[in-house]
């Protein structure tokens, strides 16, 4: 999934139940009488919940690297809503090296990341992420114009943390592997 340089806007989609109520000629009397329905949406369990919201947050955390990427904005503050701790300092470390060497990065970046593990499992706190993270058309470009040199972007195997601190999810931690790793 391309990571858009728009604010990512994740929504829940939900299915409504519909209830299908049978044709006959039964009379009042003979008519059974349908159990009144707790609700009329389905619910997730915490996991589902926290799956979700950590996919979001890993999805956020890409989307608002390349926004800044584009300038090499290390304050960006997107950046600090998405991502605390080690990713935090990975992103705002490489984007003040682009910054210092006069580098700049376009493009698009392509992720699709799936939850390889949830804990615990009735209070979700702590989510791990899988993901390729494909930068063939993310590139590294001169400040002044044209590409910064002539190494084509690849595919990352990529593992993630995503937390859940002061209710909000982040990604606490990652690990690009190489290009061609996946």
């Amino acid at each position: 999934m391309p990571v858009s340089t728009r604010p990512v806007w994740v929504g829940l989609v939900v299915v409504p139940t519909l209830l299908i109520a049978g044709c006959g000629s039964a009379t009042p009397e003979s008519a059974p009488s349908d159990p009144p329905l707790a609700s009329a949406t389905p619910s997730l369990e915490p996991t589902g919940v926290a799956s979700q919201d950590a996919l979001a947050a890993y999805r956020s955390m890409w989307g608002a690297f390349v926004e800044a990427a584009k300038t090499s904005d290390p304050d960006a503050p997107d950046l600090r809503i998405h991502t605390s701790g080690q990713a935090l300092k990975l992103i705002v470390s490489s984007l003040y090296s682009n910054r210092d060497q006069g580098k700049v990065t376009l493009g698009d970046l392509d992720i699709d990341p799936k939850v390889t593990e949830v804990k615990p499992a009735q209070a979700p706190t702590e989510v791990a992420v899988l993901d390729c993270v494909d930068s063939t058309n993310w590139l590294e470009y001169k400040a002044s114009g044209g590409l910064w040199d002539d190494k084509p972007g690849g595919k990352h195997r990529t593992t993630a943390t995503v937390i859940l601190t002061d209710s909000t999810w982040k990604v606490s931690s990652f690990i690009l592997e190489e290009s061609g790793t996946c």
